[in-house]
């Protein structure tokens, strides 16, 4: 195992990291994030989306979403929200989860382990079952985690088993990555088998909606991000943005700024959608167009009848 020295000469002048970001943010933390969050560290908190776009190499609204990344987990709080150069709504950020007090983590030895294994139905049936989720036997470390989050942290077996089952599904079935999810639930008050599964809905929507806008708008580079998960989730699954709606605010989002942008998206978006414009018709006739030509009575007619007898899967929303 190799091991590694800070350059001396360096450490004249440096900045704090809490550890927490090494902890439970690297895995789940882009490029883009860790980078802003070193720019602004070095830059004493104070954040301009221009300066740390030119420094970073990004552009200024990718600054501004990764900088809500931490404030969204907690890890930076402020009063002032970034200016961004696109004229957009900010997207809804839930706030910051407050993290409740917890003992000193001082995780239970393999003995306590063992003596509530023997006290503990519940928990014995836990180290059972995670041990063939995982298909191997536990460590010693790996009980005294579960113990940890059963016992210290508060969580029931059945959510643990819930996080087993999500880590598992997600390829990532490893004691470290199951106690940074079980953690994270834990902040967000996720404490019984209903707020799980709720929680899980809602991520396998934010997955799917992602995807979806993926395909219509048919983008190479994957969408990743909280920020677009939940935005995309906001358009198809809360306001049920149809396919076409959707693709002509892309077009204008491309026209005006060359790419797929969440926040350039989301304003046009919530203005159709404060408008009631769910076709592109109704877009069409926001936009100053011309308007397609009325239909005759007699054409009028003629429809109502053709959509009478079509499939309902082919029918126009109205």
């Amino acid at each position: 195992m190799a091991e590694y020295v800070w350059n001396a000469s360096l450490m004249r002048h440096v900045f704090v990291i809490p550890e927490e970001i090494a902890d439970r943010h690297l895995r789940l933390a882009g490029s883009v994030q860790l980078k802003v969050l070193l720019w602004l560290s070095r830059n004493d908190g104070v954040f301009d989306a221009d300066a740390c776009a030119k420094a970073i190499g990004e552009t200024a609204p990718d600054c501004c979403d990764a900088l809500q990344y931490w404030v969204a987990a907690g890890v930076l709080q402020g009063t002032d929200a970034p200016e961004t150069p696109v004229l957009v709504n900010e997207v809804s950020v839930p706030q910051p989860v407050k993290k409740p007090i917890r003992p000193k983590v001082s995780k239970p030895q393999m003995t306590d382990v063992i003596r509530r294994q023997t006290k503990d139905e519940e928990f014995g049936g836990l180290l059972t079952e995670v041990s063939a989720r995982m298909g191997r036997p536990l460590s010693n470390g790996d009980a005294e985690t579960l113990l940890y989050l059963y016992e210290t942290v508060g969580l029931p077996a059945a959510v643990l088993l819930m996080v087993v089952g999500y880590a598992a599904q997600a390829e990532r079935i490893n004691m470290r990555y199951i106690e940074k999810v079980a953690l994270d639930w834990a902040d967000r008050g996720i404490l019984t088998m209903e707020a799980a599964e709720e929680h899980l809905c809602y991520m396998e929507r934010c997955e799917q909606a992602v995807q979806h806008v993926q395909t219509v708008c048919q983008l190479q580079k994957p969408l990743t991000g909280a920020v677009v998960s939940r935005t995309a989730e906001k358009w198809i699954c809360q306001w049920n943005i149809t396919d076409d709606v959707l693709l002509q605010a892309y077009e204008i989002c491309q026209e005006k700024t060359g790419k797929f942008e969440t926040r350039y998206m989301d304003r046009i978006l919530e203005n159709w959608h404060s408008q009631g414009a769910d076709t592109a018709e109704k877009v069409a006739a926001l936009s100053g167009k011309k308007p397609a030509k009325a239909p005759t009575a007699a054409n009028t007619e003629y429809e109502e009848m053709v959509e009478q007898y079509m499939p309902v899967y082919k029918k126009k929303k109205r």
